[in-house]
């Protein structure tokens, strides 16, 4: 036996810290579940819902050639229903895990923060939806011929479909982050401004990265919001930054 001095000690803070990480991702796992479970029984109005922005052009039929993979679109599309519908419950824990660490002013920065991110979250779903994908889908079914027509697997269709809502739902909050550093004091409106030729190379070189189709119009489509929202970005962090007292 080790003596009792070398034995490793215990910090209570640190057991109560993990304690309540449990405790927030047990709600947050649970939650997750009991949404997808639910989501599963309605998976056939979502799957329809999902198909709309292809049959805006015309009556496509999807296929799938193996003999689960439709099973699992759908377990897939209530996993997805799952994370959009939980989100706010999601957010609200990781809110409540980080806030008794923080200091009063970092609390009235970062509560506005977390609000403003979930709602450009789905602000940047739906504009995928109803802007990027159909438009994207016009310029691709665009170069069908009398001898060249679509056959449509279901399984690539929605690996674009969600790649394209999760990569604008994650690009729409970048301007956040960077309100945020002028909040925070870390960046200066300034440095920005001058530096406004590399951002819009930048977000261009992104949006063609994340965007999963190779089509220059999706990209385009994702792009030109992402400049918009970052000039907007840059005149509230002026305004922000001229309200923060001086050091």
């Amino acid at each position: 036996m080790w003596p009792a001095k070398f034995l490793p000690k215990h910090d209570p803070d640190f057991i109560s810290h993990l304690e309540e990480f449990r405790y927030r991702l047990i709600v947050s796992l649970v939650t997750f579940v009991a949404v997808s479970v639910i989501s599963y029984f309605f998976s056939k109005q979502i799957l329809d819902f999902l198909i709309e922005p292809l049959r805006r052009h015309q009556e496509v039929q999807l296929y799938f050639q193996k003999p689960y993979e439709a099973f699992l679109i759908h377990l897939q599309v209530a996993a997805l229903s799952g994370v959009v519908v939980a989100s706010p419950v999601l957010v609200t824990q990781l809110w409540l895990f980080i806030a008794p660490g923080l200091f009063e002013h970092e609390k009235r920065v970062a509560l506005p923060l977390i609000l403003i991110t979930t709602l450009l979250f789905f602000s940047g779903v739906i504009f995928a939806y109803r802007v990027v994908i159909p438009w994207g889908l016009y310029f691709l079914l665009s170069f069908q011929t009398e001898s060249l027509k679509p056959l449509l697997g279901v399984g690539p269709y929605f690996s674009f479909l969600i790649g394209m809502i999760l990569a604008c739902g994650v690009l729409f909050d970048f301007p956040v982050m960077l309100v945020g550093l002028v909040q925070l004091g870390i960046l200066r409106t300034a440095q920005i401004a001058r530096a406004r030729r590399a951002v819009i190379v930048v977000i261009f070189i992104v949006a063609a990265v994340l965007t999963p189709s190779p089509d220059p119009i999706s990209q385009l489509m994702l792009a030109l919001p992402l400049l918009g929202l970052f000039e907007i970005s840059l005149a509230v962090a002026r305004v922000i930054e001229k309200k923060r007292p001086k050091s």
